[in-house]
């Protein structure tokens, strides 16, 4: 064997190591580093091809800028996002609340009128509802709330109900039970209805180790496990109000003003509303002999669309805890999280007697502080102006909300729905909303007994208090830590 042959072969075991090495570390980058990865793959092979076909040509002008390779926003708001482009000024502000709504109307009506090509030619009326409640009592209330307008006699009627993930009055920082907690019900009813008796109701702590998961398993969605608890319980999406994310706020750092002060909010659990309270055994009895089998991904059949609503948020609310600006420096996009939800459910033609669950909402922690103020690395909760609530009083409040989950059961007019929606997003939002999401990752290798111990203790705590645990923020997946499977 000559020195070329034994080269080859040593570059040739060479290239076999450094592919193990590629598969090795592929295996450990999260669901959204693994997206972010294949994007860019897909960009330089589109690159390569589109070379190959035509070396004179230039692929980067179909391809566009890299540094909007597998982010969420393109367009105008991905340049500014990505510092491709400064960040539009908006001149002469709009303080005033009545020439401030009388603009925003304006601004979502042409919107409006840019969106409804897209509209799905048969579809229900979408309303929505905000009530205000107690943060100790706010399952209680919501439950009232849905027997004493009637809805809860017509849950097909029903796209879903959530709380909304605003932290109103920020400065209380001792838990929201004492607060005020803001829910949206969405709903088609055309008329009042009469009232009827509560829902049945079954609130599950994310704390519980209630699906059975391995490591390296998905994480589930707090909406699958609430969507397995209700058919286990005998019931269709017809005859449930929503499964809802509860939604928790901690705290860390020091002074609320201070650079280093952090202010979290996450799901800590969840809420489904079914049938009457005659139906309340029924639940109960779906809820015991946990840990329960929960297969990976939707039920079949099912869909669970989750869009990102923060990547939005920074474009066209860049400070919590004011009003959005007005004019809007991108207006083509959708100012709240609601518009966005009343967009997909009315291009999808979505039936609320289909749906299982419609809101906006939280995950993992998630730091409230990260978009406070202009100036970059200050976060403060102060600054803004009072603002209306549900219950007529005005209150400080920063604006919350990562993303949107709407479950429902799907079928061909709902498919081609999604396309409409697709189309519309990417041709008038110029935005990817799927992306990088970071959502069902790999359940981790649980730590030594006495610190899952430890973990486990703070997090029941905080779920039955509402009292934030201060420094405890370690990310743990909902619903089956420490894992068992």
């Amino acid at each position: 064997m000559g020195w070329r042959d034994i080269a080859d072969k040593a570059f040739e075991k060479l290239d076999q190591w450094n592919e193990k090495d590629q598969q090795r570390l592929l295996a450990k980058l999260t669901p959204a580093e693994r997206e972010r990865y294949e994007l860019w793959e897909q960009r330089t092979r589109t690159f390569n091809e589109a070379l190959a076909a035509d070396p004179s040509a230039d692929p980067l002008e179909q391809l566009g800028d890299g540094r909007l390779t597998a982010e969420v926003m393109q367009g105008p708001a991905g340049e500014a996002l990505a510092g491709i482009k400064k960040f539009p000024k908006v001149k002469d502000p709009i303080e005033d609340p009545a020439a401030w709504e009388e603009q925003m109307l304006a601004e979502r009506g042409e919107r409006d009128q840019v969106r409804e090509p897209y509209l799905a030619p048969d579809r229900s009326p979408v309303k929505i509802t905000r009530i205000a409640t107690g943060g100790r009592s706010q399952v209680e209330e919501v439950a009232d709330y849905l027997g004493s307008s009637g809805l809860a006699g017509r849950p097909d009627l029903v796209f879903g109900v959530y709380r909304v993930p605003d932290l109103i009055s920020p400065g209380r920082l001792f838990g929201e039970k004492n607060g005020v907690v803001e829910w949206d019900i969405i709903h088609a009813a055309k008329s009042e209805l009469a009232p009827v008796e509560p829902p049945a109701t079954e609130v599950v702590a994310a704390s519980e180790v209630f699906v059975r998961r391995a490591p390296g398993e998905p994480a589930p969605l707090d909406e699958q496990v609430g969507i397995d608890l209700l058919k286990r319980a005998g019931f269709g999406p017809g005859e449930t109000c929503g499964v809802a994310r509860i939604l928790s706020t901690g705290k860390t750092g020091g002074d609320d003003t201070g650079d280093h002060s952090r202010i979290f909010m996450r799901a800590s659990g969840f809420c489904a509303f079914a049938g009457s309270t005659v139906d309340q055994s029924r639940l109960d009895a779906a809820r015991s002999g946990a840990p329960h089998g929960l297969p990976h991904g939707p039920p079949q059949g099912t869909v669970i669309d989750v869009l990102h609503w923060e990547q939005v948020a920074r474009a066209v609310h860049p400070v919590r805890q004011q009003r959005a600006p007005l004019p809007s420096p991108f207006p083509y996009l959708p100012l709240t999280p609601q518009e966005l939800i009343r967009s997909y459910l009315e291009i999808v033609g979505l039936d609320p007697a289909d749906c299982w669950s419609t809101q906006v909402t939280h995950g993992r922690y998630f730091d409230l502080m990260g978009r406070t103020s202009m100036k970059w690395g200050v976060g403060r909760t102060g600054g803004g102006p009072d603002l209306p609530c549900a219950d007529g009083k005005l209150r400080k409040r920063m604006a919350g909300g990562h993303h949107i989950v709407i479950a429902y059961q799907d079928s061909e007019k709902y498919r081609a729905g999604r396309e409409r929606f697709d189309a519309w997003m990417r041709s008038e939002l110029q935005a990817e909303l799927r992306r990088t999401l970071g959502i069902m990752e790999p359940v981790p290798k649980p730590d030594g007994a006495l610190v899952r111990s430890i973990d486990r203790a703070a997090d029941i705590y905080e779920f039955f208090t509402m009292n934030p645990t201060s420094e405890h923020i370690k990310n743990h997946p909902r619903y089956c830590w420490p894992p068992t499977g």
